[in-house]
């Protein structure tokens, strides 16, 4: 993702006040599409890290350079983090944790792939076993109310990484209808879901071949065609920030769904990078 998302209630340790900061280094990369990147995180901090649902964020820190050290770091907050000098100011990108592995210390994150390519992208692309990054975090706003009877969960690739967690929750309610937009064919993944949920994958090249050409009109397309489910809903939904504007003002001023369980967020947004 390219610019922080716009979340109903802010991550911890992003608004200022003191919060933990996770050493870690490269433990694997893994190619999982053309389009997605792996990278497993390994630290001894990580056995006492707790997470906080399955569509947790966390800041992630990159040193700028080979020879930077990110130890001077766990005396500052995310902003005063920001306020420093340009040489000496880490690389700070939003993701998503994929997954926890407690008794291994390790956390995976799925990067998505994309052009331009970024300085975190760029690392997740040449990133080798050893090299250090650092991590605050982490904070997650996925949480149905108690009486949902089914869900609707919609993202493209950036949230992909938190969609497929959401899917693997064992909280996740009965009915589940999730729409997923990625750039070709090439770029779906197995998921492992529950008994009850489907998922629509819609490559937005329309099956061509040709390229990412829609900029996300099949999902908001999708969405408006889909057939929801009566009785109490929770929609989960993240993508570029205008579509998922426009998805959420679809599903509540035309469907008439309470904006109380309509989560969004813009994960990026177009034509900026994060932090401008």
């Amino acid at each position: 993702m390219t610019v922080p998302p716009t979340p109903t209630r802010g991550p911890v340790g992003l608004t200022g006040r003191p919060a933990r900061l996770f050493s870690v280094h490269v433990a694997r990369n893994t190619r999982l599409t053309p389009h997605m990147i792996r990278v497993t995180l390994r630290g001894e901090s990580l056995t006492a890290f707790v997470g906080d649902g399955p569509d947790q964020r966390i800041k992630l820190l990159l040193p700028r350079h080979p020879s930077q050290s990110l130890d001077a770091l766990h005396s500052l907050t995310p902003r005063q983090m920001r306020e420093l000098p340009d040489a000496e100011r880490p690389v700070m990108r939003t993701y998503t944790i994929r997954s926890h592995d407690p008794s291994a210390g390790e956390v995976e994150i799925d990067f998505a792939l994309h052009t331009p390519v970024g300085p975190a992208t760029r690392w997740a692309i040449d990133a080798v076993p050893g090299q250090p990054a650092a991590f605050f975090g982490s904070v997650a706003a996925y949480d149905p109310p108690a009486d949902t009877g089914w869900q609707l969960v919609v993202g493209d690739d950036t949230a992909l990484p938190a969609v497929a967690a959401i899917l693997e929750s064992p909280s996740a309610p009965a009915t589940t209808h999730a729409y997923v937009s990625v750039t070709d064919a090439s770029a779906v993944l197995p998921l492992t879901t529950r008994v009850g949920t489907t998922v629509t994958w819609l490559p937005r090249d329309g099956g061509s071949g040709s390229g990412d050409d829609d900029h996300g009109a099949s999902l908001v397309s999708a969405v408006r065609r889909a057939s929801l489910p009566t009785g109490p809903g929770y929609v989960w939904l993240a993508a570029e920030q205008s579509v998922a504007r426009d998805i959420r003002a679809h599903l509540v001023h035309e469907r008439g769904m309470d904006r109380e369980r309509v989560y969004f967020s813009g994960y990026w947004s177009r034509g900026r990078a994060e932090g401008e």
